[in-house]
């Protein structure tokens, strides 16, 4: 497993730029992680939590699409902001 501050050195999804933003307006302190079967995001607020970030209508992995996925799937920024903040942007 890698942690990159900076760009990960991998293709990322469209959306992640726009999600560490927010996330970073918001006070959060971000990571993008890299590595086989791992979330893409590391956050951290007062507690961290990791989010599985996907552009668009991407497909799900066979581990992303289980009920039992231990870290949430974001497609937006609200969704994001939703998960790491438990409530919408205002």
């Amino acid at each position: 497993m890698t942690f990159y501050k900076g760009g990960a050195r991998k293709r990322r999804d469209k959306i992640e730029g726009e999600i560490i933003a927010h996330l970073r307006a918001r006070g959060a302190q971000t990571w993008q992680l890299s590595g086989r079967s791992i979330p893409d995001l590391l956050v951290w607020t007062d507690h961290p939590i990791v989010l599985e970030i996907k552009s668009g209508k991407a497909p799900l992995s066979a581990v992303q699409a289980h009920d039992q996925n231990p870290w949430p799937v974001v497609r937006s920024v609200p969704e994001a902001v939703l998960a790491v903040f438990g409530r919408f942007p205002s």
